[in-house]
Formats: C-alpha cells, sequence, structure tokens
C-alpha cells in the first residue's frame, strides 16, 4: 500500500520510512474480541507503562471490554511518535498521538498536546477513538488496526481525564478556577500591540465574556492595549501592556474593573449639547455623525472604544445598558434623554 494522505492533512514519511524498517517486526493485528484493561504483570519498558495508564482512566471497577489492547496503543505510539510523548517536530502534530490542534481541543484538551502528561494524552486518544475509531491515525492504517464494537460509540462518560476533574472528553471551561485555564498558546512568544493572532482574538473573547471589552477581532490595538495595562495593573504586574503567561491568566482569573470618570473641573451643570436628532432617534444599523458623537463621549468617560458613526453590536449592547442602569427603557434607541446619559448618566461595565 502507498503512503497514504494522513486524515488531519498531512503526508510524513516518517510512517513509510518506519514502515520499511519495521513492518516485519510489528506482531499481526490482534484478533477481534471482548477482553479486560489490566496492567501487564511484566512491563518491559517504559512505553508500555505509559500504555498501561489507559486502563486507569476508566471508572474504578468499569468494564473496558472491546476497548483496544495496551499494545495495541503502544504499536500506534511506536508508528506515530516513536512513543514520545513530548514530541514537537515542528509539523503542527504534537505528542505521543500527534495530535493537531483542532483535533485535542475536539476532545477537550487544552494548550499544546505535547506539554499535556502522558495520563492525560492516553485519555484523550481513547475519547477520539470512542468518537471516530482508527480514522484520525495514518498509522492504524498502516499496522492494519481494526476497528471494535467501542469505536465510534460515542460512549465517552466512563473515562477520566487525570487532572482535569472531568470525563467524557469535556474539558472544564469555568472561570476562576485554575484548572479551567488553558495554557498559554505563546510558547516564549509574548503578543504586543500590532500584532494580529487568534490567541489574541481568543484573550480579547474571554475579556468580552466577562463583560469588559468588545467582541474580539484578533488585532492588538489600542483599545486592547488600554485594557491589557489595566488588567496587569490591578493585578500587581508591571503595566508593559505585553501578553505572556502571567497576563494571559488574568483574563481568567484576574480583577479587571471599568475606571471611573474622571470628576470634570467644572461644575457639574457642564452643558449638554442638544440632542441633534429633532423627532428621529438613532438606531441600530444606522451610520451618523451624531451618533459618532455619542460614543466618542461615552469614550472620553472611558467605556467605549473611539466612535465609528456605526451603529452595530457594541453600540448597542452600550446604549442598552445605559439605559438599564438609569432607569430607562433599554430599548436601544438614542433619543434624548439617552443623549442626556452619555453625559450625566451613571455606566459600569457588569
Amino acid at each position: 500500500m502507498g503512503t497514504k494522505r494522513h486524515p488531519r492533512g498531512r503526508t510524513s514519511s516518517f510512517f513509510a520510512e518506519w514502515t520499511s524498517e519495521n513492518a516485519a517486526a510489528v506482531p499481526d493485528p490482534e484478533p477481534k474480541e471482548r477482553r479486560q484493561w489490566r496492567r501487564s504483570p511484566a512491563i518491559a519498558s517504559a512505553g508500555v507503562v505509559a500504555a498501561a495508564v489507559t486502563a486507569s482512566l476508566l471508572l474504578p471497577g468499569g468494564s473496558a471490554s472491546a476497548d483496544p489492547s495496551s499494545n495495541t496503543w503502544y504499536r500506534l505510539r511506536m508508528c506515530e511518535s516513536s512513543n514520545n510523548y513530548s514530541i514537537n517536530t515542528g509539523n503542527a502534530h504534537y505528542g505521543a498521538y500527534q495530535f493537531d490542534l483542532s483535533t485535542w481541543r475536539s476532545v477537550g484538551g487544552s494548550g499544546y498536546p505535547n506539554r499535556a502528561s502522558a495520563a492525560e494524552q492516553d485519555a484523550r486518544a481513547l475519547i477520539l477513538y470512542r468518537q471516530r475509531g482508527w480514522q484520525p491515525w495514518q498509522c492504524a492504517s498502516i499496522l492494519g488496526l481494526r476497528e471494535d464494537s467501542d469505536a465510534r460509540s460515542g460512549r465517552t462518560s466512563d473515562i477520566r481525564v487525570p487532572g482535569s476533574g472531568s470525563s467524557g472528553g469535556t474539558g472544564s471551561g469555568g472561570s476562576g478556577s485554575t484548572s479551567g485555564i488553558p495554557a498559554f498558546p505563546g510558547g516564549s512568544h509574548w503578543y504586543q500591540y500590532g500584532e494580529t493572532s487568534t490567541n489574541i482574538k481568543r484573550f480579547q473573547d474571554r475579556m468580552h465574556a466577562r463583560g469588559y471589552f468588545p467582541v474580539g477581532t484578533g488585532e492588538y490595538g489600542p483599545n486592547t492595549q488600554r485594557m491589557v495595562k489595566q488588567l496587569q495593573r490591578l493585578n500587581g504586574l508591571v503595566p508593559n501592556g505585553y501578553i505572556g503567561p502571567n497576563t494571559w491568566r488574568l483574563a481568567w482569573t484576574g480583577k479587571y474593573s471599568v475606571p471611573t470618570a474622571t470628576p470634570s473641573a467644572k461644575p457639574s451643570t457642564t452643558k449638554i449639547p442638544a440632542f441633534p436628532g429633532g423627532s428621529h432617534w438613532y438606531q441600530y444599523g444606522e451610520t451618523s455623525t451624531n451618533i459618532k458623537r455619542f460614543q466618542d463621549r461615552m469614550h472620553a468617560r472611558g467605556y467605549f472604544p473611539v466612535g465609528t458613526g456605526e451603529y452595530g453590536p457594541n453600540t448597542l449592547r452600550t446604549v442598552k445598558q445605559l439605559q438599564r442602569l438609569n432607569g430607562l427603557v433599554p430599548n436601544g434607541l438614542i433619543g434624548p434623554n439617552t443623549w442626556r446619559l452619555a453625559w450625566t448618566g451613571k455606566y459600569t461595565a457588569p
């Protein structure tokens, strides 16, 4: 059989080389049968020790009948990665089972697979097998591995992922608990002003979920820099604006509050410009220089980006919250009363 295109989007010369050099040493596939997970009484290598960990991932006393044996997993890992759990060759596939990041996320993983423990990689590989059988691994075809009754069954509730406190392959995604914080994805690279990245977007979206930032764009611009520096200041870090490992964690655990508006040197009777719309109230979807003026006023108070004049989702959220906090019907329309609130109303991030 010629070298196949890998189901996860790669063709590895390693597979072909490994097959030509080692195929004769690989025992024939085990016959399909129902069997119990158990540790081998005599473990010959560290690889087999790691393979046996998979057996302990199930509920105490639970039976994993029909799941692949520890020897089958060992053979798969040898073919995929030479049984190296920490391998990263720069081909966008990581760890003993050569997960790509999207597949790793689909089974509840966070961070990079090669940085996870051997036990976690084993558990998530078993979850993937229960979901998709051998399909994700080209080496399964090379080795002639056979699927059984648990393959593609979707039954993952009995699989325990070590250290995650979860079962069934779902990652814990709560805020505030350290187990739910995804690993910093930048490695030795810290994100900074001017960059664009999906990881920056993830950081922004996390802050948006907490109510302190618009939906992420992935662009590290002035609004992101202000938000990052304040997050750092309020949590005892040097406010340098870099998103490194410590600042990344603060998006999940750090305290953050919108700064209060700086009191004006003038009396509170500062002149409020007359509502410019007449009988027309501004609403979602419109574009106007008067909408920009409203946005810029909220920006001057520290609660909104620089105005664009477009009444979009961010403006709608701001207007409704402004109305709610000041006793108006939160209908999202900018009329005379809401217009005045941009100068006089109370407004805080939720």
